[in-house]
């Protein structure tokens, strides 16, 4: 990982001596958001065009299209405190970035579940809060149609942001809460930002004992769908300068920026080829069919869930492998993995295996079964995780590079070099074309493990991936084919 798991000192609310929160700042009667900020091109990670003008309405000049909607509830004690909050930070981002945007107010009743109508919803306070079930419901429809939401705990409150937590896991049960790392692109989105400067009150109080961000999200996919701040972002954007324990304007507003240019170049992201494609396993047996497993562990795995079958489509295209397009899920501490001989492990951010799924693991692969990993979206958290796992589960069999004439680059297919993606390429000086990088881990002579520390599902699935750090489609799935050949030869 390229930051601790403790950079941030844990709030210990039942603890009599964890410091009492501030109080919000003084309430303001909200006036209505302006109908629209100075008029402006738009700025490349926000692809949101200002409405051209024709030459009858030079004298009115057209609103800037809504981004944010500001959930408003019953209770304007808690969600009005900051009333200027965004239209302060569009303000902002018109003036310094170019970006011409608006916002408006709506409740959870009112908006819409076409995030087009409602492209962001930003809820902001400091009292606790719960969700009804109607609410929850609407909002997993709005989050599943391609939205995001945004939490923010109002002067850093606790019972806020514990609120949040809760609703998050209310409305997408089936997915994983947990901390942003700093190689998330919502970090280099627009600035590129590794330290932040908190507030005097919250470094007095003793909340943050570092200069990490703080930021919890939950993922649909390969894009991140509700994003919580735990320390406050909003009295940054106004410049209030009532005490809290937030960010210093400066940072409030960079990291506001970086949220809203990762949200709308993310937006088309959900959408890809392989999501559009019905795969179905041809009619009779499955006898002799490619079966994989995938790996199930306690970080965001399913990043891609269109891209395995795919890559399996093409497999079957290119060799006539027989495969089977129903992958299933697997838990290393269950006994039914050793029934298929490939498992597939990927993800975004660290995680740990338990020792039973260790131990499981080293069974699967010393009794001759495959291991075939990447680094979703070229993560580097996820990929010193991963390292530091299979020093743990093979002590005696390590990670090393894939020889440049290895058959896994060139059978069946010949790829001295691939293309690089344009995240990629940024990090390797713009090089368009690189040595295609794999490591694997051998045991008696034969390949147990096989490890891509580059994106390849976004290229397997044809997904619009601004921030993956991979391989281009052609080349990704190429590879893929070849690891999955390998692994079947085997």
């Amino acid at each position: 990982m390229n930051h601790p798991l403790t950079f941030l000192a844990l709030l210990t609310l039942a603890a009599s001596a964890a410091p009492k929160p501030p109080d919000p700042p003084p309430l303001e009667q909200p006036k209505p958001p302006p109908a629209q900020v100075s008029s402006s091109e738009g700025m490349p990670p926000l692809p949101y065009p200002v409405v051209p003008q024709k030459r009858q309405e030079r004298k009115n000049p057209p609103q800037p299209p809504v981004l944010l909607t500001k959930i408003r509830t019953a209770d304007a004690e808690d969600w009005a405190r900051t009333p200027h909050d965004l239209k302060k930070l569009l303000e902002w981002m018109s003036g310094e970035m170019g970006a011409s945007f608006t916002s408006n107010i709506k409740t959870w009743s009112e908006i819409s579940v076409n995030p087009r109508e409602n492209p962001v919803l930003y809820r902001s306070g400091y009292k606790p809060f719960t969700l009804t079930d109607a609410e929850a419901g609407k909002l997993r429809e709005y989050l599943r149609n391609g939205g995001t939401v945004i939490f923010n705990a109002l002067v850093g409150h606790p019972d806020f942001y514990q609120s949040a937590l809760v609703a998050a896991r209310q409305v997408l049960p089936e997915n994983p809460v947990y901390r942003l790392r700093l190689d998330h692109p919502m970090y280099r989105s627009y600035h590129e930002i590794k330290r932040v400067t908190y507030r005097e009150r919250a470094v007095r109080d003793g909340v943050v004992s570092d200069n990490f961000p703080w930021f919890d999200g939950v993922d649909i996919d390969n894009r991140t769908a509700i994003i919580i701040s735990r320390f406050d972002i909003a009295m940054g954007w106004e410049k209030n300068r009532h005490d809290s324990w937030g960010y210093e304007d400066a940072d409030a507003r960079k990291l506001g920026a970086n949220l809203l240019s990762y949200v709308t170049a993310m937006q088309e992201a959900g959408r890809s080829a392989g999501k559009s494609v019905e795969l179905a396993d041809a009619a009779g047996s499955k006898a002799g069919s490619l079966n994989i497993g995938w790996v199930v562990h306690e970080g965001p795995w399913k990043s891609r869930p269109a891209a395995l079958p795919m890559l399996l489509r093409k497999l079957n295209e290119s060799t006539g492998a027989p495969v089977s397009f129903q992958w299933r899920e697997v838990n290393l501490s269950d006994a039914s993995m050793f029934e298929t001989p490939l498992l597939y492990l990927t993800g975004t951010t660290d995680f740990a295996l338990g020792e039973n799924e260790r131990a499981n693991l080293r069974q699967f692969l010393l009794k001759g079964g495959v291991l075939f990993a990447e680094a979703g979206d070229g993560r580097q958290s996820f990929d010193t995780a991963f390292r530091a796992e299979m020093a743990k589960v093979l002590p005696d069999h390590p990670l090393g590079p894939v020889a440049a004439d290895s058959p896994l680059f060139r059978e069946p297919n010949r790829l001295p070099e691939v293309k690089a993606r344009p995240s990629l390429a940024a990090q390797l000086d713009r090089r368009a074309s690189v040595s295609p990088e794999l490591f694997s881990a051998e045991i008696n002579g034969s390949t147990a493990v096989i490890y891509c520390p580059r994106d390849l599902a976004a290229g397997w699935e044809q997904a619009p991936a601004p921030y993956a750090a991979g391989y281009e489609a052609a080349d990704a799935t190429a590879l893929g084919v070849n690891i999955l050949f390998h692994a079947l030869a085997r």
